[in-house]
């Protein structure tokens, strides 16, 4: 069995939002497999910083198996990504029918302050969140911002051009 042919026969990248921040790529659980833990029920992100790394990914879910399993090959690799910033980007779908996503890539002092647990930071660096709308997304991002503002000033710099802001 393939995860290529079942378990994440559906799946989307999603093309980083710009140069600095990671691709996604985005499985849709098929509902045999979908649990309310997951982005929306059925969604599952991976967070892919290289070409190296979503060849790896690709021929992960490419490998025939016994059974399947959880795709999280490089979900606690740590990232290569690193900044000083906290960084929010929006990811777009590419086409209809899938959802928005909303990466925040979080420096080393804020992902400290969070107990351990494993699973609160994607390679320990990131959260991501699946939106059914664009509208959702910018509500989610006003509460985070506000969050945010209430502990320490937060400078926010929009890049029109593109397609996410930090």
């Amino acid at each position: 069995m393939r995860l290529a042919d079942h378990l994440a026969a559906r799946r989307r990248l999603y093309s980083r939002a710009f140069a600095t921040m990671p691709d996604v790529l985005l499985i849709d659980i098929p509902p045999v497999f979908a649990s309310p833990s997951l982005p929306l029920g059925r969604y599952y992100p991976v967070i892919v910083e290289t070409d190296a790394e979503f060849a790896e990914m690709e021929a992960f879910l490419d490998r025939d198996r016994s059974k399947p399993v959880v795709p999280d090959l490089l979900d606690r690799r740590p990232s290569a990504l690193r900044g000083d910033d906290i960084v929010f980007a929006r990811y777009a779908p590419s086409v209809p029918g899938w959802p928005w996503l909303m990466l925040c890539r979080w420096p080393a002092d804020y992902a400290a302050t969070v107990p351990r647990n494993g699973d609160d930071f994607a390679r320990g660096a990131y959260t991501c969140e699946v939106f059914e709308t664009v509208d959702e997304l910018v509500d989610a991002e006003a509460r985070l911002l506000g969050v945010l503002n209430s502990h320490r000033p937060v400078r926010l710099a929009a890049m029109p051009e593109i397609m996410g802001h930090s």
